[in-house]
C-alpha cells in the first residue's frame, strides 16, 4: 500500500500481510434454508505495527418458505471492524484506527406468484464506535457517533408480462444518537422516507437489472442542521453479451449519515446535516480461459456535504487476474487505485494497493 493513512503530503507506504479465514453452513433442504457463517480478516504490516488490525463477522441467515411464491426471509449478524483511514468521518488523526462494532437484523415478507408482487421488510442496526487513541497522547472520544437505526419498506410489484415488473417502493428510517450533543454537537437524531419508482426486468438470460426515480425527505430534530429533500434515483443492470463475458452497471442517490463540520457559504465552521452521495460503478468480468479469469472494475462517487460548501469526489479503480491451479487452489493478482479530491483543506489523497494472494476453498 503506497498511503497507508491516506494523507495529502505525509505518504508513507508498507508491505502488509492478510489472512482471511472464511466459514460458511448451508442447508440443503427441499423446502426453507438456513446459513451460519463466520470470516475475518487478521492484518500484519512490516514496519507500521500501530495500523494493525483484526475484523470478526458472524451470522445467520435464512428462508421460511410459507405457501408457494411467499417466504419469510431473516438474517443476523454482528461484526468487529475498523474504519478506514480514507474514510472522512475519520477525523483527529488518532494513532491507530478507529474501532467500532455493528449489529444487523432484517426480517422480511414476499410474495411473487401471479401478476401482482408484494414485499414487506424491516431493518435494525446498531453502531458503536471506540474511543482512539490520539498521536502525542489522549483521546478522541467516539460516543457521540454511536447511533442506533431503525427502517421499514414496502414494495408492490405489477408483471407487466414475463420479462418487465413495474413496481413502487416506499420505505421509512428512524436513526437515534445515544448522545451527539457530547462534543458540544448537534442533535443529530432524525427521521425520514423516501418513495420511488420504476422498472425490474429479465431479458432471456443476457441481461437483467432494475432502475427507479424518487423522492427523499430526512427531518433532523436540531434546528441547525435543517431538513433534507431531494431526488433519489438508482439503477443496477447485470449484461452479458456472451457466455465468456459479464458487465455490472450500478448508480445510486441517497442520503448518507455523517458526523463531519466544514465551512458553510459564509465561511463559519458547522456541522453537516449528512451527505447526498451518488455513486457509479461499473464492474468486467472476463473468461480468458477456462482456469484464467480476468476483471476490471471502476467507480465514482460525489458527496455534497448538506449545509456546508465541502464536495467530495471520490475515484476507485482496478484490475485483476484469477488464476486457477485446480479446483481448491486459485492464485490471484490485484491493483486498486483510491483517490479523493475535495474542496476541504489538505483532505485529498492518492494511494496505490498491490495485492498477491493465494486462495484454498474446500
Amino acid at each position: 500500500d503506497s498511503n497507508i493513512y491516506a494523507s495529502e503530503e505525509n505518504e508513507v507506504d508498507d508491505f502488509i500481510a492478510l489472512i482471511k479465514p472464511s466459514l460458511k453452513l448451508d442447508s440443503d433442504w427441499n423446502s426453507h434454508s438456513f446459513s451460519l457463517f463466520a470470516d475475518g480478516v487478521i492484518a500484519k504490516y512490516s514496519d507500521n505495527s500501530g495500523e494493525e488490525y483484526t475484523d470478526v463477522n458472524l451470522g445467520a441467515s435464512g428462508r421460511l418458505d410459507v405457501t408457494r411464491g411467499s417466504s419469510i426471509d431473516y438474517s443476523l449478524s454482528y461484526s468487529d471492524g475498523h474504519e478506514d483511514r480514507g474514510s472522512a468521518d475519520d477525523v483527529g488523526a488518532p494513532a491507530d484506527p478507529t474501532e467500532f462494532s455493528l449489529l444487523n437484523a432484517s426480517v422480511g415478507f414476499k410474495r411473487d406468484e401471479g401478476l401482482v408482487s408484494f414485499a414487506v421488510e424491516g431493518k435494525y442496526a446498531d453502531q458503536d464506535f471506540d474511543d482512539a487513541e490520539l498521536v502525542g497522547g489522549g483521546f478522541l472520544e467516539n460516543d457521540d457517533r454511536d447511533r442506533d437505526t431503525v427502517s421499514g419498506s414496502v414494495r408492490l410489484g405489477y408483471h407487466l408480462n414475463d420479462e418487465y415488473e413495474a413496481f413502487v417502493k416506499f420505505a421509512a428510517v428512524k436513526v437515534t444518537y445515544d448522545d451527539s450533543t457530547i462534543e458540544g454537537g448537534p442533535r443529530r437524531d432524525s427521521d425520514g422516507w423516501d418513495a420511488v419508482g420504476g422498472v425490474a426486468f429479465k431479458l432471456s438470460g443476457a441481461s437483467e437489472g432494475d432502475f427507479f426515480v424518487g423522492y427523499v425527505k430526512r427531518d433532523f430534530d436540531a434546528a441547525s442542521l435543517g431538513d433534507v429533500s431531494d431526488f433519489k434515483f438508482g439503477a443496477s443492470v447485470l449484461w452479458a453479451p456472451t457466455g465468456l463475458t459479464s458487465a455490472r452497471l450500478g448508480v445510486t442517490r441517497d442520503v448518507v449519515e455523517t458526523t463531519v463540520s466544514a465551512a458553510d457559504s459564509a465561511g463559519v465552521t458547522v456541522a453537516a446535516a449528512g451527505t447526498l452521495t451518488t455513486t457509479y460503478s461499473l464492474r468486467v468480468e472476463h473468461e480468458l480461459q477456462r482456469n484464467l479469469l480476468l476483471n476490471a472494475n471502476a467507480s465514482f462517487s460525489q458527496s455534497d456535504y448538506i449545509g456546508t460548501v465541502r464536495d467530495d469526489d471520490i475515484t476507485k479503480a482496478g484490475f485483476g487476474a484469477k488464476y486457477l491451479m485446480n479446483r481448491n487452489i486459485a492464485l490471484n493478482a490485484d491493483y486498486v487505485l483510491d483517490k479523493r479530491d475535495t474542496t476541504e483543506a489538505n483532505q485529498d489523497y492518492t494511494r496505490h494497493a498491490v495485492m498477491v494472494s493465494l486462495t484454498a476453498q474446500w
